[in-house]
């Protein structure tokens, strides 16, 4: 995936940036008149909220646990120009938990500004009561407020500090939002003894990016018994190199979606940081290891491999039912995937280690998609199946970084199974997945088997295509009239967002879209579907059309019946990102017309064949014909990627543009003389 990323350790010094002589100073409840009466800034001038000031430090400070902790701490100023950007001011600090271990948060202060009768009036944040506390899942709290009195021009403020004992875990740093910043600022002081990789992405320059060298201090203490229950405390002081970085960013604009993104997570320029090793007077040691040692170390995760051991008691009893019957690999695989999909309920789609032990999961029958995958591993090893984990990031929570072998940016898990010598990829969570399918979200580049060799599986939208068929049948009819067979063959993934439909509206839910899609002037009726509950074979559904108009001397008909492309899916002029559509495209359509009596063919659309570029990465073909009493209209249209990068977005628009408006051109009948 083509984004900027840079590698850097902190033993290298970085580049100096600007003298800084336009650091803005900011400090905690220090507002204006000026700052509130603002309505529009020059960075856009329609936005709806903009952060005045985003600044981040992190320190390491001595403990009396024989350490040192991260002390990071956190103010921010927003201005809220327009109601649309109230959800804004609802504000969530996520906090890293293992075991009983976990990140404290405090000195936390909010703040609404507003300016009434001229006067600048305060509302602030009742902590004791306006701050809650949501546990995400295993490893994860979230804590949430909201800012008080919250209105058009108010400016929001607040600052609180996390404390954390988790040494790899420093605070990642966003520059960028939903809103534009006039100031983003992190900076960071590092111990000779700690060695942190930083991960920087974005092409946003720096304002400033520079590093100074000083001598520090730690002062750790260590508490060790010493007699009758006494303890005593040994105090130490380190003294050693200490390296501060800092980083800025001025007047950053806005991350706003665009079509056809995966996510946002790609692009947002950011700081990231992962500890790679202990320098004395820690015990030497590298942290930041090899792919086949995080696979180890997560297999031996109780919330992980740990799941899948010491099942003798219990797993018999569920698994014999299941595979009672089955003669081949294949047919135990295919019955422990289908007694998972069909009866158990997904309760999250992101999530990496297990909350509860499998046994519970298989009584309750429900679970979150790293519980369902390691009970569906579990099955097929004890059917005596090679069966292996594999961890990946699906689409909207970004790429995974193949240079990193850490386990935080991962957040799904499925399953690699090996039966009568062919591997497939199984996940047991979706309701409507076929046995070898996975959702395109999965799709997004690497993953990894956690095995011995934590192998790299490369899963990538360019391996799917989406073949969708239609074939319409036009008999004519007395005065002009007309009616119709069609029948359409979807895709995979088109097929199962029928069946989503389908079970959530029954026939009238789709007839009402294809009501839409044709237009008051054609009834549709007869409406029937094939292969509803077979999940591994594509729909098909018919139904019949009739056209609705009175007799008139002049007919005026789209050939291109019901759906198809109306308007270009890429509207902007500029694209920011690249387009990473889910799944190439196939697109087959036909048409078989009889020329209503007493009418004949006035004009009609010309055959084109459009070409995106010379490697054929874009086809469309348009033919149309008359023989005799019969019109034949076909088109083709291929996308031969799914993943086009920003460089060939103006072929692309083009491309489609060409498209759309040869689809909007009409065949016109004229009653003969």
């Amino acid at each position: 995936m083509k984004q900027v990323l840079t590698l850097l350790s902190f033993s290298v010094l970085l580049s100096s940036g600007l003298a800084g002589q336009d650091i803005p100073s900011i400090k905690f409840g220090k507002i204006s008149e000026a700052e509130l009466s603002k309505k529009v800034y020059a960075i856009d001038t329609g936005a709806a909220a903009v952060v005045l000031a985003d600044i981040g430090a992190t320190q390491l400070k001595g403990n009396d646990k024989a350490s040192v902790s991260l002390e990071f701490r956190h103010h921010r100023r927003i201005h809220i120009l327009k109601s649309s950007a109230y959800d804004i001011a609802t504000i969530e600090i996520p906090l890293y938990k293992d075991g009983d271990a976990e990140e404290k948060l405090s000195d936390l202060k909010a703040v609404t500004y507003n300016l009434e009768n001229g006067k600048i009036t305060e509302s602030k944040l009742n902590v004791k009561t306006g701050v809650f506390r949501d546990k995400i899942y295993k490893n994860h709290v979230l804590h949430k407020f909201a800012f008080p009195n919250v209105k058009e021009g108010s400016v929001i403020e607040y600052e609180y500090k996390i404390t954390s004992e988790f040494l790899f875990n420093p605070q990642p740093w966003n520059f960028q939002s939903e809103v534009p910043h006039l100031w983003s600022q992190y900076t960071i002081s590092l111990p000779e003894f700690l060695d942190y990789m930083l991960i920087a992405q974005g092409n946003i320059p720096y304002y400033l990016s520079d590093r100074k060298d000083r001598e520090g201090s730690y002062f750790i203490e260590i508490t060790k018994d010493a007699y009758m229950g006494k303890t005593a405390t040994e105090r130490f002081d380190i003294t050693c190199a200490v390296g501060d970085f800092r980083w800025a960013m001025k007047d950053v604009p806005a991350l706003t979606e665009e079509p056809f993104t995966s996510s946002l997570k790609n692009y947002v320029a950011k700081l990231e940081f992962q500890l790679a090793g202990y320098r004395p007077p820690y015990q030497e040691e590298k942290v930041m290891t090899t792919w086949p040692a995080l696979a180890e170390f997560l297999l031996k995760r109780p919330g992980f491999g740990g799941q899948l051991l010491n099942t003798e008691l219990w797993l018999p009893t569920v698994l014999n039912p299941v595979i009672a019957g089955a003669t081949t690999q294949t047919q135990q695989a295919e019955r422990i995937y289908e007694y998972l999909r069909d009866n158990f309920a997904c309760t999250g789609h992101s999530q990496l280690f297990a909350d509860e032990p499998l046994n519970k999961i298989a009584d309750k029958k429900r679970g979150g998609v790293a519980e369902i995958n390691l009970l569906l591993t579990l099955m097929l090893r004890g059917a005596g199946l090679q069966a292996d984990p594999v961890i990946l990031s699906t689409r909207e929570n970004g790429i995974v970084n193949d240079e990193y072998p850490v386990f935080r940016p991962f957040n799904y898990v499925i399953c690699q199974v090996k039966a009568d010598g062919k591997e497939w990829l199984l996940d047991a969570s979706r309701s409507r997945l076929g046995f070898g399918k996975l959702h395109y979200d999965c799709y997004n580049g690497s993953a990894r088997v956690v095995n011995r060799d934590a192998t790299l599986l490369t899963l990538s939208a360019n391996q799917l295509s989406e073949r969708t068929q239609t074939s319409i049948f036009i008999n004519k009819e007395p005065n002009g009239k007309w009616t119709g067979n069609v029948s359409k063959l979807y895709g995979y993934y088109g097929s199962d967002k029928l069946r989503q439909k389908l079970s959530a509206e029954g026939k009238e839910g789709l007839l009402k879209d294809l009501r839409q899609e044709y237009g008051n002037e054609v009834m549709i009726d007869n409406l029937r579907v094939d292969s509803l509950q077979k999940l591994n074979e594509p729909m098909l559904v018919h139904y019949t059309i009739k056209n609705t108009n009175e007799q008139a001397d002049i007919i005026y008909m789209n050939p291109a019946l019901g759906e198809r492309y109306r308007q270009n899916p890429f509207k902007s002029a500029d694209r920011k990102f690249m387009v990473e559509i889910p799944y190439k495209i196939n697109d087959l359509y036909t048409l078989n017309l009889e020329i209503p009596d007493g009418y004949l063919v006035d004009e009609m659309p010309k055959p084109v064949r459009l070409l995106l570029n010379k490697n054929n990465d874009g086809v469309f073909e348009y033919n149309i014909s008359q023989s005799g009493g019969t019109l034949t209209m076909n088109y083709k249209l291929e996308l031969n990627k799914a993943i086009f990068y920003q460089a060939e977005y103006n072929l692309l628009r083009e491309f489609f543009a060409q498209l759309v408006a040869k689809l909007d051109e009409q065949v016109v009948f004229k009653k003969k003389p």
